[in-house]
């Protein structure tokens, strides 16, 4: 029966609540969408979560959605943004906690001491920088990077404008970046995403 409609017919069949044709896409996708998601992040695990919460937050949203006539495209990209934001919400936890457990040094006894010792540098250095924006700005970077909330979701919660929140959030990186050397790295991970 699904089969038979076109992506668009198939997409406003899911808005309309219908729960079979949301498994039908999800039957007809998942080997796809996990194909395409392993290329990002080899964890498995991590890769079926972030698709499984895809279809869930599509569900759960499906008032707000808008049609769309390539559900393949609209799920990859979906896709492809929520595996992105875990990989920075991880790096920038790593940063804000200063767990360098998932960091892994192969040298002397030494080498090990002073990577540490430039970690926890690094560590202070962009909380000394982080106390330094104003609150609104903290407040987007946490949002944006922490809590991994995308552009609109955070203009909700901050109640601004799309484009207000851009300029926030480009503000707040242009001064980490202009204020620390040793985060210019980081602002660069953050603008390319």
């Amino acid at each position: 029966m699904y089969g038979s409609l076109n992506d668009k017919e198939l997409w406003t069949k899911v808005i309309e609540g219908d729960k079979d044709a949301l498994a039908f896409i999800y039957s007809r996708y998942f080997h796809s969408l996990f194909n395409y998601g392993a290329r990002f992040n080899p964890d498995e695990s991590l890769v079926k979560d972030c698709i499984h919460d895809l279809f869930v937050s599509i569900w759960l949203g499906r008032a707000r959605l808008s049609v769309t006539d390539n559900i393949k495209y609209y799920l990859m990209a979906s896709l492809k943004r929520r595996i992105s934001s875990l990989a920075r919400k991880g790096l920038l936890q790593q940063l804000f906690d200063g767990d360098a457990a998932g960091i892994q040094f192969t040298g002397s006894h030494e080498e090990v001491m002073i990577g540490r010792q430039a970690d926890q540098e690094r560590r202070r250095k962009l909380a000394a920088v982080m106390t330094k924006l104003p609150r609104r700005q903290q407040e987007i970077l946490y949002l944006r990077y922490y809590e991994g909330f995308d552009t609109k979701e955070t203009a909700a919660i901050m109640s601004l404008s799309v484009n207000s929140t851009y300029v926030l959030l480009s503000k707040a990186l242009n001064f980490l970046k202009k204020n620390s050397d040793q985060l210019l790295l980081l602002a660069i991970i953050l603008l390319s995403n």
